[in-house]
């Protein structure tokens, strides 16, 4: 090892180690192509949902799937409310549905966002599949929290999924 890159990590502060790591670590996970997902559920104010590429199948018996939210999540807190969310998988070309379940405050995510309601849940038009889940579980995951939800029911229309490679929207070719 060159002394330079010795000296430079013996004087690094570990806050700025911690940082660095987390940041390569983002960069290895980006590498990961993932489907684009709304999580969306219900709650007294209105419908409220959220993006997010944390998300798979976990079982088949029973039908179970994953996604991990960060602890301080609105819609963490609202969906383990209710009971009960949706995960809207998002087609191509939806990349916009996406910023704006990322990006705007909480309670204007659904402003003029087409959506219709199954198992008290909303889910989003033009999805290329969504499924609808009752919280079976939730456990610690770091700074997420990892929830498992019992799928109740399953929708698939058509077309190509959007997908998220490298902190950009991509699609199949």
């Amino acid at each position: 090892m060159p002394h330079s890159t010795v000296s430079r990590t013996a004087t690094t502060p570990p806050d700025s180690r911690a940082q660095e790591r987390q940041r390569q670590f983002r960069r290895v996970m980006g590498e990961l192509a993932a489907g684009v997902t709304v999580l969306t559920t219900a709650s007294s104010a209105g419908p409220i949902g959220m993006t997010t590429s944390a998300v798979t199948s976990l079982s088949l018996d029973p039908l179970l799937v994953l996604a991990c939210l960060a602890n301080h999540s609105g819609t963490l807190a609202l969906i383990r409310e209710h009971g009960a969310f949706a995960v809207n998988i998002l087609g191509a070309g939806m990349d916009h549905t996406s910023r704006v379940f990322a990006e705007k405050p909480l309670m204007e995510r659904f402003a003029g966002v087409p959506h219709h309601y199954r198992d008290t849940v909303p889910v989003l038009d033009g999805a290329v599949a969504s499924l609808t889940c009752t919280v079976h579980a939730t456990h610690p995951g770091g700074d997420h929290t990892i929830l498992i939800g019992a799928v109740s029911t399953s929708s698939q229309g058509s077309g190509e999924p959007l997908l998220r490679h490298r902190g950009t929207y991509r699609r199949l070719v």
